[in-house]
């Protein structure tokens, strides 16, 4: 069942798809242009998952979400919602999993609330922690996007799924299709900048569990020496690269298991 959170500042539902089972439950959030119902959730229903409550959480502008036009979709106001959300389900206690772009809002919702998220896992989240500089999509204004650009690039993946019908380019196409145009490029601008204070700094100052999943067939990223010096413990899902709950959706759901059992034994 998918179950709306009304959020009055922004006039809008952020809405979830609930897994019943033990507290304290699981937060998943997904990474740009998809969303935890529609990509996620291959994850969250395998059966080292199962007995643990989870809450697949839509972003704003994807998915089942609601798209206010005036909403900023930046890290920042996502963290915002999913904070708000925590409170008005009365959490005490929460995990949080946040894949790609998820993971900088899972920093910043875990720095929010410290003494609830007690467990915080980035599945190739390196998108949040370290900026990588403008997007072709955010060279482009947020109008020409909205009325052309969004088009172009669901022509392009269209092409690109028809010709290779078995590929993760026609698995991921409708979720893509419903990402808010003007959420996505606003999420775009945005990510050409870090956060105040920066991600990777409030990283290391939390205090609860926090690993960090790579795929193996990710291309290698750092520095990350100081982040395994502040606490930060890192794992790798076989067989994947960075869409890791559509490509191997069983060894993501073993690896958080693993960590579950390892750092969070509720």
């Amino acid at each position: 069942m998918v179950t709306p959170v009304y959020l009055p500042g922004d006039r809008a539902f952020i809405r979830f798809t609930e897994i019943p089972g033990d507290d304290p439950p699981l937060l998943w959030l997904h990474g740009l242009m998809c969303s935890s119902t529609g990509e996620l959730i291959q994850a969250a229903v395998q059966p080292e998952l199962r007995g643990r409550r989870q809450l697949l959480i839509d972003f704003l502008g994807y998915g089942y979400s609601d798209r206010p036009t005036g909403f900023g979709y930046t890290l920042e106001d996502h963290a915002r919602t999913i904070v708000a959300l925590i409170d008005d389900l009365a959490l005490s206690e929460c995990g949080v999993i946040g894949h790609s772009m998820g993971g900088g809002v899972g920093i910043l919702v875990a720095a929010a609330r410290p003494h609830i998220v007690s467990l915080l896992i980035m599945a190739e989240g390196r998108l949040g922690l370290d900026p990588d500089g403008p997007d072709p999509i955010a060279a482009q204004s947020e109008q020409d996007f909205v009325e052309r650009g969004f088009a172009d690039l669901l022509d392009g993946q269209t092409r690109d799924a028809e010709a290779l019908p078995e590929g993760l380019r026609a698995a991921h196409l409708g979720i893509t299709r419903l990402v808010a145009p003007h959420a996505l490029h606003r999420a775009e601008v945005a990510r050409g900048r870090d956060t105040d204070p920066p991600l990777r700094s409030l990283l290391k100052d939390l205090q609860m569990p926090r690993w960090y999943l790579d795929g193996s067939e990710s291309e290698a990223w750092g520095p990350r020496d100081d982040l395994e010096v502040a606490g930060v413990r890192f794992k790798v899902v076989p067989d994947t690269g960075h869409m890791m709950a559509l490509q191997n959706p069983r060894g993501l759901a073993h690896a958080i298991a693993e960590i579950v059992a390892e750092s969070w034994p509720h």
